[in-house]
């Protein structure tokens, strides 16, 4: 069996984020409705009880959440050794509904669901406590920076080799083939010469630590990532949503 878990989502008029051990696998600022479901495995590094949180807050700009604010959610279990088996529903909440007369400011929900893998990823564990990290913001910020040079100058073996960390998560929890895990890479590269053009990091992008404080990350404020890409001809915008930590014995941040 290759376990598949995700957690299966209806919102409407909120900004919601969905973390499963403190990283982020779902963030959607929606405006009406939207139903659909967030693959978690990449967030999970071995067998165990997970924790689940999920927010449910105003609009960016709002500080009370819409009267019409509704969320809930169901974390389900799938087998994708052949094909895509449900298997059953792992826990299942909805959020009360939204009392106008008391200006709410937000809402969450914490639970925990069992998960069975087949396999164990070192993933963050090792990473630093970056809230102990000096100029950890600026530490970010170059980074990225690092990234964006990499993109603009073409030289792709460069950023392939430093999301390496990240797509091995990927391709272990997602139980990618060889050839599945290099088409995520080549189909990002294919859209970086296909008229995306890297912008500068989003004016709004507000520092946010990840898993209990090992990794970090910039995001706008409407929870979408700080760095994207524009193609001016298409009116098309393409978020790169990286996260980024800092290995125990060294001092620069890597993606993870």
């Amino acid at each position: 069996m290759k376990p598949y878990y995700v957690v299966e989502f209806n919102a409407s008029a909120c900004l919601f984020e969905i973390r499963v051990n403190d990283i982020p696998v779902m963030i959607l600022d929606n405006s009406g409705q939207a139903s659909s479901i967030a693959p978690v495995n990449f967030a999970i590094l071995d067998s165990g009880i997970q924790k689940l949180d999920v927010g449910v807050f105003p609009h960016s700009g709002e500080t009370v959440l819409d009267a019409n604010a509704s969320m809930s959610y169901k974390v389900k279990l799938y087998d994708v050794s052949y094909g895509f088996e449900f298997k059953h529903d792992l826990l299942a909440y909805k959020f009360p509904a939204t009392d106008p007369r008391k200006q709410v400011p937000y809402s969450r929900k914490s639970d925990q669901f069992d998960a069975q893998i087949p396999y164990e990823l070192e993933g963050w564990r090792k990473g630093v406590h970056l809230k102990g990290v000096e100029d950890v913001e600026l530490k970010l910020k170059r980074a990225y920076a690092r990234l964006a040079q990499s993109i603009n100058a073409k030289r792709y073996d460069q950023f392939e080799q430093a999301l390496a960390n990240r797509e091995h998560i990927m391709a272990t929890s997602m139980y990618l083939n060889k050839h599945e895990s290099a088409r995520r890479i080549s189909n990002l590269v294919k859209d970086f010469e296909d008229g995306f053009e890297l912008m500068p990091l989003a004016s709004d992008a507000v520092f946010h630590y990840y898993a209990d404080g090992k990794m970090a990350a910039f995001k706008r404020l409407n929870g979408e990532p700080a760095m994207f890409l524009q193609n001016q001809e298409k009116q098309e915008e393409l978020s790169l949503d990286l996260l980024f930590y800092i290995p125990e014995g060294k001092t620069e941040f890597e993606v993870i």
